[in-house]
């Protein structure tokens, strides 16, 4: 086996700088900031939009391409993606993906491959997507898993949510439908579809279809009542109810006696005599 002598490999080194220099020197020459040119890599064949701003310790590779008026980084690798205008990405690891104009994605954040942000979308902290497209406006702001599924417009999907794709054996997909509210923590057990402005509680395990404009809540989710249960006569008239109209209710103070005993009564005689 043959070793690598160290001029070699400094020569290796050498040509890599020189091939990052002159991609960053072309980039400046588009109107692309380079914040720190020693600590970025920009791969030949990458195409970076004017007034995109690339910060330190950042990697572009393959077959990417970035619009105009971006952020890139810093500390974000970037992989055979590709980035509409006016998009950041911040802290995140983007591959084999789509994130269309006007999207963020990130802190600590991962786009597998198959993943498709339409316009607008935000992608928080700790939030990984594969193989899923989420529609414009739609965001997963915090701590969540989707793969596998196709996410409407306007949906807004809470922390901890996680889309169980895998059984196993197979996976399954996602569907929600546009403007519906996932709740934190959710889980949406696959093959589910959860119906347009639908609705699930804060730890729902949701294990069935969820229609159009239903709100579930539970484990498993069951369908949640629209209106307060009427209370029954019976119920109205049970025992705590009574001890309160007992205590709620005046007491009534007794009158004072004005009628004269029949001891303390005159002889008629008497009163006859003092009328006289």
């Amino acid at each position: 086996m043959t070793k690598r002598s160290s001029n070699s490999n400094g020569h290796s080194g050498t040509r890599a700088k020189t091939l990052v220099a002159r991609k960053v020197k072309r980039a400046d020459y588009e109107g692309v900031q380079i914040v720190s040119p020693r600590t970025t890599y920009i791969e030949p064949g990458v195409a970076v939009g004017p007034g995109t701003i690339i910060h330190p310790n950042t990697t572009i590779s393959g077959k990417t391409s970035i619009g105009a008026h971006c952020r890139i980084g810093p500390n974000s690798i970037v992989v055979d993606s590709q980035i509409g205008d006016e998009v950041t990405v911040f802290a995140s690891v983007v591959e084999g993906a789509v994130i269309e104009s006007g999207a963020d994605v990130g802190p600590f954040s991962h786009l597998r491959p198959g993943a498709h942000l339409e316009k607008g979308v935000h992608i928080g902290n700790f939030v990984e997507v594969k193989a899923s497209r989420i529609g414009a406006s739609s965001r997963a702001g915090h701590f969540s898993y989707i793969g596998d599924a196709k996410v409407g417009k306007d949906v807004n999907i809470g922390a901890g949510t996680v889309t169980c794709n895998y059984d196993g054996a197979t996976k399954h997909q996602t569907v929600i439908g546009d403007g519906s509210f996932i709740g934190s923590d959710t889980m949406l057990v696959a093959p589910i579809r959860v119906g347009r402005k639908a609705a699930t509680g804060a730890g729902s395990v949701v294990t069935k279809d969820v229609p159009d404009g239903a709100k579930v809540a539970g484990v498993p989710a069951r369908t949640a009542p629209t209106t307060k249960p009427k209370l029954s006569n019976s119920s109205r008239s049970g025992p705590n109810q009574a001890r309160g109209r007992a205590r709620a209710a005046p007491t009534k103070t007794p009158k004072p006696r004005t009628s004269v005993r029949r001891s303390q009564k005159l002889p008629a005689r008497q009163v006859r005599k003092k009328r006289g």
